[in-house]
């Protein structure tokens, strides 16, 4: 990876209204930003670098032949596990376990479900199947829990029930045997059978995916589904990868194309799973948002990332970035990943607004990129949050992406009026303010409820990060919502994504399950005896990690391993992590001191009377990181000779609610602000890429790394 300032490096971050890209050269950073182009996701990359080239005066092609690294995010998988766009797949499992992934789990009819749903239990149903049940096989096979093969496998039967699927028109076999994580034989003969059966000359590639390869941790439902989710994304996600990846090295750039993975890191695409992109680019913000946090002086961050078509939300807490969701929901299947916790909400810029039996209705539908807000003229007739953004006056109609789209004002009102203001009986502009105000209530509370409700924390000791292009706009709203009085914008706050990418480490993670006692209350005896049979798994875990890397271009010594382990108490099934100094347990002390500190944070989490090691505590999991680590942007200090008039550039009418109306309103340009810098609301502060709104009752404040504070004035 390059030292960011004497070389190039370009990060990219596909979302799903637009394209953004920022690129590093030297110690300067240019951003660029393009519609994203479903019918080929290339050229709006190809676009975007393009415009930030040439804020750097430099040609496309050059800027990409030179560039020492190139990260990538994409909601490419996203988008096809959505719409249901995945590879054709037959599934290979133990007999008697057909129906494991249909039947799924207790509530597994509620996951992935908005809250006002999950308890509509009278309508619930449970997600159409990936595979259905007419491709899914047993094998006659069984090993226990402990490795023992209980009833052995016969190759025969695995030839007839591949044959099966094959007829049925498979383009794929996913393998998941009962306990193949603790013994995988028969999963590898399966594989073996597959590619002698039907090799590629004969039925073209039929890729098989192995359970232990791709999640060997126990829990059959999640494990499953890991597998499957991952099978059905892989080609289309690798096919759109690598085929950019050629593209780069025809104009001339010849190294990896790293892409940004939702565990918190970077990785070549040959190290991937295709499940590591999903949610991407928001886990990447958090990790970004964890780097500028430290910058500033803000250890407790709430992300916001609020873009034309999903609002984001992750959290930074006490300058810990990888808080990981263990057990996360990937569109409505539970799935075995640890990835950096972050929560989707249908919010955003091409929200459209919608009046359902005479009620203001705000998304979750989006307008995307093309047709778009109505205001963009491309036919789109919806009124969306953007086209009232325009209508109240915060967005400059002949600047908006620095006038690369001219927005069309009139549309705007006509698409409000027509749909909304005129059935509802009120003013366009009374309309357009019901339209943010509503769509600010919802995105605040949800920000509170995450970070109150689900995360245990006090939004009030928060910053706020408003990020996204959309984010600066209606960060004060959505602030009120999440009861938070300062908030944080940045020169990259449209293009966090991308530019967050950039600020990640080469990552690698191996997780195992492994169920040890440590700690017998009956006997008051700490199990140095499994000490032995520990340090054999961490030992597999670190060849591989320490391969992993140096095959990524690492020098072992300069390779953070970072080991955990998940602990809970005698038969308990909430585990937390804990993490093992060193890389290994060398006596009995050692094992007594994670058994103390995983009682301290369990106190700590849930309180000393929940503490109960009487029970016994056991470990259920291993955790490996590999970290590689690269250098990143350093940001310079701004001047602060500049007068705040220099870089006002005029004035337009904005309305800020039936308290106030519409306000003659000050408009100052943001790439020319100084240092310590303060502007009283009401104002706008304009960039190419968003506006900071900041409405009477707030203030702009900016400090010397060029954050722009948005405070409420006591």
């Amino acid at each position: 990876m390059s030292d960011g300032q004497s070389g190039s490096r370009i990060g990219i971050d596909i979302g799903g209204t637009f394209t953004d890209v920022v690129y590093i050269r030297g110690k300067a950073l240019f951003r660029g930003k393009s519609d994203t182009t479903h019918y080929d996701l290339k050229v709006g990359f190809m676009n975007a670098t393009r415009a930030a080239a040439e804020r750097a005066g430099v040609a496309l092609d050059d800027a990409l032949r030179e560039a020492e690294s190139i990260a990538y995010s994409t909601t490419v998988g996203t988008n096809a596990l959505i719409e249901r766009r995945g590879a054709r797949l037959g599934l290979i499992t133990t007999k008697g376990f057909e129906h494991t992934v249909h039947v799924g789990r207790a509530r597994n009819w509620g996951d992935g479900l908005p809250t006002e749903k999950k308890y509509d239990r009278g309508r619930a149903v449970r997600p159409a199947p990936l595979i259905p049940q007419d491709r899914i096989v047993g094998i006659q096979e069984r090993i226990d829990n402990l490795g023992n093969v209980i009833v052995p496998m016969r190759d025969e039967d695995v030839r007839k029930q591949v044959r099966y699927l094959v007829d049925k028109g498979v383009r794929g076999f996913v393998v998941v045997l009962l306990n193949a994580y603790v013994n995988p034989d028969h999963e590898k003969r399966i594989g073996d059978i597959v590619a002698d059966q039907f090799p590629e000359c004969y039925l073209g590639h039929m890729p098989v995916f192995l359970s232990h390869q791709i999640s060997p941790k126990a829990g059959e439902y999640r494990r499953s589904m890991t597998v499957i989710v991952d099978a059905y994304l892989r080609d289309l996600t690798e096919g759109h990868v690598l085929r950019l990846s050629d593209d780069l090295r025809e104009i001339g750039y010849k190294r990896p194309v790293f892409v940004a993975k939702n565990t918190g890191g970077l990785s070549s695409l040959s190290r991937s799973q295709a499940l590591h992109l999903l949610g991407s680019s928001p886990a990447a913000s958090v990790i970004g948002s964890d780097r500028l946090g430290e910058l500033i002086g803000a250890p407790n961050v709430i992300v916001s990332d609020m873009g034309g078509t999903s609002f984001d939300v992750g959290l930074v807490v006490e300058g810990r970035d990888r808080v990981y969701e263990y057990d996360p929901v990937v569109d409505r299947f539970r799935v075995q990943i640890p990835y950096v916790a972050h929560w989707s909400v249908g919010a955003g810029g091409g929200s459209i607004a919608k009046l359902v039996d005479g009620e203001l209705k705000v998304g979750p539908e989006s307008a995307g990129s093309n047709p778009g807000p109505a205001c963009y003229g491309r036919g789109g007739e919806e009124p969306t949050v953007t086209d009232a953004d325009v209508v109240l006056g915060y967005i400059n109609p002949d600047n908006f992406l620095g006038g690369r789209i001219r927005i069309d004002a009139a549309r705007a009102e006509a698409a409000i009026e027509t749909r909304i203001a005129g059935p509802l009986g009120l003013s366009t502009t009374e309309a357009a303010w019901d339209i943010k105000r509503l769509i600010d209530g919802y995105m605040g509370q949800e920000m509170y409820r995450i970070c109150a409700l689900t995360s245990g924390q006090d939004p009030r000791d928060f910053v706020l990060f408003a990020l996204g292009g959309a984010g600066p706009v209606h960060a004060t709203g959505y602030a009120d919502g999440a009861d938070v009085d300062r908030v944080a914008t940045f020169p990259v706050s449209s293009v966090f994504g991308a530019f967050s990418t950039l600020t990640m480490d080469v990552l690698q993670t191996y997780e195992r399950t492994l169920h040890l006692n440590l700690y017998s209350h009956r006997d008051r005896t700490y199990a140095a005896d499994n000490i032995e049979r520990f340090n054999a798994e961490v030992e597999a875990l670190t060849a591989i990690g320490e391969r992993d890397m140096a095959e990524e271009g690492f020098d072992p010594d300069s390779v953070d391993l970072e080991l955990e382990v998940h602990m809970c108490y005698g038969q308990q099934r909430q585990t937390l992590p804990v993490p093992v100094p060193g890389l290994g347990l060398k006596s009995g002390d050692d094992v007594k001191a994670i058994c103390d500190d995983f009682n301290a944070r369990y106190a700590e989490k849930y309180g000393e009377g929940a503490c109960y090691p009487e029970a016994g505590i056991e470990m259920v999991e291993m955790r490996l990181n590999a970290v590689g680590p690269a250098e990143k942007h350093e940001f310079a200090t701004l001047k602060r000779d500049r007068s705040p008039e220099a870089s006002r550039i005029g004035s337009r009418m904005a309305y800020w609610g039936p308290e106030h109306g519409r306000i003659d309103t000050p408009v100052y340009r943001r790439e020319t602000l100084g240092a310590r810098v303060t502007l009283p609301g009401p104002v706008l502060c304009e960039a190419d890429d968003t506006v900071i709104v900041a409405p009477p009752g707030w203030k702009i404040r900016t400090d010397d790394w060029g954050t722009g504070w948005i405070e409420r004035v006591e």
